[in-house]
């Protein structure tokens, strides 16, 4: 079985209405007032990425126990070489703070709900506090005028829900992508439709005449004479949808994304794209070398592993200033559950997810680290895409904290913290403090990081929800993640000790 361009259409979402106009020269004009774009990754760890598992761990000689409640979750903990984050004594996390512990903030949260989509929601909207938008349609509201595809969402769930707030333009709200393999194919009308060959349909150039006098039919004369075209010629929806089609999908051909967005070789019998006249990326060996699951293992197009996937594309849509903003989804071991089996077999689930997430955030940063930045002219700026690029950890709740012994599970918990990594960040920061009477993280001053314990409280007593000690909410939050990317708005709260 070969693939064909119309076979992978099938899995792949096809580029809507939410780029925009200009490409490069319209960036150009839309930026020339500051340094250039920001870019943010934001990685949903499905299911209750605990902080307690891995950066903000009790030493299992601290912890207490409780006749009625078990005793507190606890692991063997290390403090890597020049780093002021604890974490779980194992290799994974051990190597990830060794290599980025100056460029990373871990704090502590409290969440407002323990539904998994509601919670996912609130952790990339802070709760409606900017109008309604979402960290990413935020970022790329600021930094993607100019780009064809300001947001793209790879998610599921609740990280997938869009803003509300009806003043953001529809062009800075998320491009759903199903498969990453195969989005690059939707991002052109008619390349790759019909093999190469001695007819003229099969000559590209004739096609792309072909298909420009098609258009223009469409657009010039039967758009206007569609029935549903004069039923509904005032529904905006529509005046969107025909923008878009007009101003962005030419654009899309226009910068050539189809190649640039095309992380996946000439794979010969299987997938033989040079048959089909379409080249991949450039970038292709270097993401092969460093995403090497991110392939389809058969002709299914599925990637061997989906995150690595998913980071091939962000790494191509940063590197050909394509978005601003990309949200990905670690979708567990090719199923839905990922952190959430936690409910099963708690400390082996957080160990195997963590571990997975880290390990491939680390293999995207060391391919934008070894990107230079360039500015509009396509000049370098002395600096790499990483040092513009912030990734955050957004996960919806904790776990509960009480281990109960042999293979135990864990439920929902509010309390929990958040894991981010960038230059721009003031890192190598551990924000609140674990209570190794009961496991919850406590808040901490937002100018200074010092910690406000639950000093009073006595072995498995909780702390109120109603405490002040508490860390900060999804409001705060949001508001000081974007304070580091220099995104602003009325009434925001911030947190100035992480911002570099």
């Amino acid at each position: 079985m070969s693939w064909t361009r119309r076979s992978l259409l099938k899995g792949a979402l096809a580029a809507g209405a939410t780029g925009a106009v200009g490409g490069r020269a319209l960036w150009r004009a839309a930026r020339a007032d500051d340094d250039g774009p920001r870019y943010l990754v934001i990685l949903g760890c499905f299911g209750g990425a605990s902080m307690l598992d891995c950066f903000m761990p009790l030493n299992q000689n601290e912890v207490v126990s409780d006749p009625n409640r078990g005793t507190v979750i606890g692991y063997d903990t290390v403090h890597p070489s020049g780093s002021n984050i604890r974490c779980v004594d194992r290799s994974t996390p051990k190597a990830f703070l060794e290599r980025y512990a100056d460029q990373t903030v871990v704090m502590g949260t409290q969440s407002s709900s323990v539904n998994h989509w509601v919670a996912q929601a609130r952790a990339i909207n802070g709760r409606d506090v900017f109008n309604g938008r979402t960290l990413a349609e935020s970022v790329a509201a600021v930094y993607g005028a100019g780009m064809p595809l300001p947001n793209v969402n790879m998610g599921r769930g609740g990280f997938t829900v869009p803003g509300v707030d009806p003043a953001l333009d529809p062009r800075y709200r998320a491009e759903i992508v199903t498969n990453p393999v195969t989005f690059a194919f939707s991002t052109h009308g008619e390349a790759g439709v019909l093999p190469l060959g001695d007819t003229p349909a099969q000559d590209p150039d004739v096609r792309t005449a072909m298909m420009a006098r098609t258009r223009a039919l469409r657009d010039g004369t039967l758009e206007d004479l569609s029935p549903f075209g004069r039923t509904f010629a005032n529904s905006r929806i529509r005046r969107d949808l025909l923008w878009s089609r007009q101003t962005v999908d030419p654009q899309l051909e226009v910068d050539d994304l189809i190649r640039r967005l095309l992380f996946v070789p000439d794979l010969g019998e299987a997938l033989p794209l040079s048959e089909w006249g379409i080249e991949p990326s450039e970038e292709v060996d270097r993401v092969r070398s460093a995403l090497p699951d991110s392939f389809p293992a058969n002709t299914s197009g599925i990637a061997r592993d989906r995150l690595q996937a998913q980071a091939a594309l962000a790494y191509l849509l940063i590197k050909t200033q394509s978005s601003a903003a990309m949200t990905l989804v670690e979708p567990g071991t090719d199923g839905f559950l990922a952190f959430d089996q936690s409910h099963n077999d708690h400390k082996s689930a957080q160990a195997t997810h963590w571990d997975r997430v880290l390990d491939t955030t680390d293999r995207l940063i060391r391919l934008l680290e070894a990107s230079e930045h360039l500015d509009p002219d396509g000049q370098p700026t002395g600096q790499t895409l990483w040092d513009r690029t912030m990734i955050v950890f957004a996960t919806e709740f904790g776990r509960d904290k009480w281990d109960t012994g042999g293979r135990f599970g864990t439920g929902h918990h509010l309390n929990n913290g958040l894991l981010a990594v960038s230059p721009m960040l003031a890192g190598n920061q551990s924000l609140g403090e674990p209570d190794p009477n009961n496991g919850f993280i406590c808040g901490f001053d937002p100018d200074t990081g010092a910690p406000t314990p639950f000093s009073e409280l006595g072995p498995g007593e909780d702390p109120l929800f109603s405490d002040a000690r508490l860390p900060p909410a999804e409001e705060p939050v949001f508001g000081a993640l974007l304070d580091v990317l220099d995104v602003q708005f009325d009434g925001q709260e911030t947190i100035p000790v992480i911002k570099g």
